[in-house]
């Protein structure tokens, strides 16, 4: 909030100044234009007294002068050199107006309106500048403040990100080493009958591949995003490695598969078998223990494996945001689903390097679908 204040006071205080700025420069061109007017008043008074002065001493006559009433007095000149004088004096600044009046040709000296236009043409040119320039600045001040916003924004949401990284670990490394000391603690120090022994060992073993499953997810994480990761080329079947994962899941939620028999496909098979397992768990942790359906099948030389759940869904602003890494829809700090934020990052990223596609829809009347398409192998 205080970092928002500042930068909101900060903006205030450029746009006030190039405000500021921008009417002083426009004032400043309006003065200067005010006093050339009156330099050019001025100098129209030098330029009749230096006129009347020439007239007087023979500097106009010519065998084409003519009398002239000009300023209550009679001179003679010629019109031609008259012309001449201004523009050698006075740099076409003044022009001399003809007018009859009662049979007499009256004199009188104006400022040039072509000296008038280019004054204030100058004037118009540099309010635009100044407006533009102001403009501009304003621009770059929005675009500057934006930057270092979004900026601001990432470093929050990346901090916020790695923390919760960090608690997810440690949630899901304390969780079940916690489990697993307890059961072989409780095997060790109490006499047990054989059967009771053996579903915890059981247990224990469940949790030591929760563990190793973490580790995997990390360290293929890690590879694929510093693209270390060496995606193996091996023909199998695709039916089978679902057919096995959905065997593996049906002890843990209500599980409707439909699989397509004899589907072949070239690729990881171990990256292939963590992609669809993370989506399996997504299910089942959103599910709101809802059933879950798993379905393979082809479709125009692709396999399509659907994963459909009926739990909270997910909100089309999340939906853009899923597939980053570290990504989770709730806070870590309020959470009550287990995860890292890797899951559908390693999907996303390996799905695409077999030259598939991954898209997430909304399931009717709820729940979430995730569609995977893979380019079958020629075999």
């Amino acid at each position: 909030m205080r970092l928002r204040l500042l930068i909101i006071f900060i903006v205030t205080y450029i746009l006030v100044s190039f405000g500021w700025l921008t009417y002083s420069l426009i004032n400043f061109s309006n003065h200067e234009y005010t006093l050339q007017r009156q330099v050019l008043e001025a100098g129209k008074q030098a330029c009749v007294l230096k006129l009347i002065e020439t007239s007087q001493n023979g500097g106009f006559d010519s065998e084409q002068s003519v009398e002239l009433e000009f300023k209550q007095a009679t001179v003679e000149a010629d019109t031609v050199k008259l012309r001449r004088f201004l523009n050698n004096f006075y740099r076409g600044s003044y022009d001399a107006v003809y007018v009859t009046n009662e049979g007499k040709l009256m004199l009188d000296i104006v400022i040039a309106p072509a000296k008038i236009e280019s004054l204030d043409n100058k004037l118009y040119r540099r309010k635009r500048i100044y407006f533009f320039q102001a403009l501009l600045l304003t621009v770059l001040v929005g675009i500057g403040v934006y930057g270092v916003s979004y900026s601001l924004r990432m470093i929050y949401r990346l901090n916020k990100q790695q923390n919760n990284f960090l608690l997810s670990v440690t949630h899901e490394l304390k969780t079940p080493i916690a489990a697993m000391k307890l059961m072989l603690q409780t095997i060790r120090t109490r006499k047990l009958p054989e059967e009771k022994r053996n579903e915890l060992l059981e247990k224990a073993i469940n949790n030591s591949d929760r563990l190793n499953e973490l580790a995997e997810n990390m360290l293929t994480a890690m590879q694929i995003e510093s693209d270390n990761y060496d995606y193996g080329e091996e023909e199998f079947s695709l039916t089978e490695m679902i057919e096995r994962l959905a065997e593996s899941y049906r002890m843990r939620t209500e599980l409707s598969v439909n699989i397509e028999e004899n589907v072949f496909f070239k690729g990881d098979r171990f990256i292939l078998r963590i992609c669809f397992n993370n989506l399996l768990e997504n299910a089942i942790k959103y599910g709101d223990n809802q059933p879950v359906e798993l379905a393979m099948f082809t479709l125009n030389n692709k396999a399509i494996v659907e994963v459909r759940d009926g739990g909270i869904g997910i909100s089309d602003e999340e939906r853009k945001q899923i597939f980053k890494k570290f990504y989770r829809v709730e806070d870590e700090e309020v959470r009550d689903t287990k995860g890292t934020g890797l899951g559908l990052f390693i999907v996303k990223e390996s799905i695409e390097k077999h030259g598939g596609t991954i898209r997430n829809y909304a399931n009717n009347p709820r729940g979430t679908v995730f569609r995977v398409s893979l380019p079958l192998s020629k075999k």
